[in-house]
């Protein structure tokens, strides 16, 4: 006897509504036994449907409540770069103190600059000084002291390529005011902000007792000390000091003319237009 699927389904429908054993009903037991073990010797094991069920118990279902508001947390203000390198600098003073009391001659100048606390954090003895002799030829502005060597402002690799730099210019050691626009090194100084802090002021001071023929600045960042605006910063510039005009001219970084042929080559046309 041959059972197709609609009978199997149909019996089997059948007897999870009631057991045929139980009514007495064997022949309907065996039939479905029997169409059973057909399907499973043809290798159909599974009973499939056309209707869905869902296996899995329905969630409950809750009430929504709103979730509170996050509470706005408030964050301490962050230091600035300015307040990491003057840290524990009265707000009330600026960089320099009273302009009153600054030094008049240059010789004071640079014992004041190892000293003033204001200038910055660190310690007299990680401070450098500024080489050379007034009225020099030119006066040569890095942003901070390079190297470790205590006796010399650039040392290292960088005051050799400045100390080639200005025997290719024909300027001889005796002939160049070496200086620092900041007496140590320093974390990422923020320029702008130094300058209007008082930086620039010190500065140009310094260059006033230095009475330089020109001033070479190594380092277009520093431009906000000098009040040129980074759009001009390639361009040369002039500093009026009292009555007196000083020409100068803003380079890349020390570091990076010594890595780019291309700008060491822009810098020297540069070099050559200023000084004729």
């Amino acid at each position: 006897m041959i059972v197709g699927a609609f009978e199997v389904k149909t019996c089997a429908g059948r007897m999870m509504h009631e057991n045929p054993k139980q009514n007495g009903d064997f022949a309907t037991a065996e039939a479905l036994e029997a169409a059973f073990d057909w399907w499973l010797e043809a290798g159909v094991d599974l009973d499939y449907s056309d209707d869905h069920s869902n296996w899995l118990a329905e969630p409950e279902v809750e009430e929504a409540v709103a979730a509170p508001k996050p509470v706005k947390r408030i964050e301490e203000p962050k230091q600035t770069p300015v307040e990491r390198a003057f840290e524990g600098t009265a707000q009330a003073i600026s960089i320099g103190g009273d302009q009153a009391s600054w030094p008049d001659d240059l010789a004071k100048f640079r014992e004041w600059w190892l000293s003033e606390p204001s200038l910055s954090h660190a310690r007299v003895e990680d401070r450098l000084p500024p080489r050379g002799v007034a009225k020099a030829r030119l006066m040569v502005i890095v942003a901070e002291p390079y190297g470790d060597d205590a006796d010399e402002l650039l040392s290292g690799g960088a005051g050799r390529f400045a100390g080639a730099i200005l025997r290719a210019m024909g300027i001889d050691q005796h002939e160049a005011y070496l200086a620092s626009a900041l007496p140590a090194p320093s974390s990422f100084p923020d320029w702008s902000a130094l300058a209007s802090s008082g930086l620039s002021q010190v500065l140009a001071n310094h260059i006033k007792l230095a009475e330089p023929e020109r001033v070479l600045v190594f380092g277009r960042g520093l431009a906000p000390l000098f009040g040129i605006d980074a759009a001009q910063a390639r361009k040369a510039s002039t500093l009026d000091l009292s009555g007196r005009t000083v020409p100068v001219l803003l380079a890349p970084d020390l570091a990076e003319l010594s890595r780019s042929p291309q700008r060491r080559h822009n810098f020297w046309n540069r070099w050559l237009e200023w000084t004729q």
